[in-house]
Order: structure tokens, then C-alpha cells, then sequence
């Protein structure tokens, strides 16, 4: 399962961070992978990683601390449903939904309109999936 994090930033936009296999930062520097405008916020605040399959989050030894659903912790393994907080900023973790049938339609007819033919989709389609090695 794919998970990622959605909070809003400092002007209200929303931000949603998928997280994949390389660890992932989360502090007020700008050089963090996911920057947070929060002034309680560590430079590198704490850090998302997978470790055995799980996403797991560790406090990078913080001044202010991470909470997860609101307990502070040091390290966490994180599940869909749960919450970051750090500082005033909530970040929530959500599972990343998969497509659809809708979503493939509409993905389709977006490139219909956009000038691409059925046979040019199809032939994209069958090299995609041509590609991916099977289990």
C-alpha cells in the first residue's frame, strides 16, 4: 500500500506528498523534502522512511516534538487514518487512492480531446503494460 501526506501550508494551499522508498524529511528548512512554514518546527523535523514494508516516522530530535495522533512520539509506524502534528501544522495520512474505471475513462477521453487517436492510446496501453515485469 502506497500512503501519502496531505496538510496545508502557510497560505492555506493544500499539499499532498506521496511517499515512496526514499526517506523523506519534514522540517522548517527549505531544504527539507516536505517544507513546513511553521515557525515550531525544527529545521529537519523528523523523517518518513519504509523499514520492513511499513512506513515508519522517527523525530529527529525536535525542540517542540512530533505527535502522532496526538501522543508525542519518538518513533511511529504510520497507518492511513493517522496524524502528524508538528508545531500548529496537521498533516494527515492518507491511503493513495488507485484508479478506477472512471478515472481511466476520463484519462481517455482527455486524450481524445487533446488530438490522440484510439489506436495511438492503445498502442501506449500495450507498451506500458509490456513493460512492467510480471510477479
Amino acid at each position: 500500500m502506497t500512503i501519502q501526506l496531505r496538510h496545508l501550508d502557510t497560505e492555506g494551499r493544500q499539499v499532498v506528498t506521496i511517499l515512496g522508498a526514499k526517506p523523506l524529511v519534514i522540517g522548517r528548512s527549505a531544504e527539507a523534502d516536505v517544507h513546513l512554514g511553521d515557525e515550531k518546527a525544527s529545521r529537519q523535523h523528523c523523517e518518513v522512511r519504509v523499514w520492513d514494508g511499513d512506513y515508519v516516522l522517527k523525530d529527529l530530535s525536535s525542540r517542540n516534538g512530533t505527535f502522532v495522533n496526538e501522543t508525542r512520539t519518538d518513533i511511529a509506524v504510520l497507518r492511513a487514518g493517522d496524524q502528524i502534528r508538528i508545531g500548529s501544522t496537521v498533516l494527515h495520512v492518507e491511503r493513495v487512492p488507485e484508479k478506477g474505471a472512471r478515472t481511466i475513462l476520463k484519462e481517455v477521453s482527455q486524450e481524445r480531446e487533446s488530438g490522440k487517436g484510439y489506436k495511438t492510446i492503445l498502442r501506449e496501453i500495450v507498451q506500458s503494460t509490456a513493460a512492467k515485469p510480471k510477479a
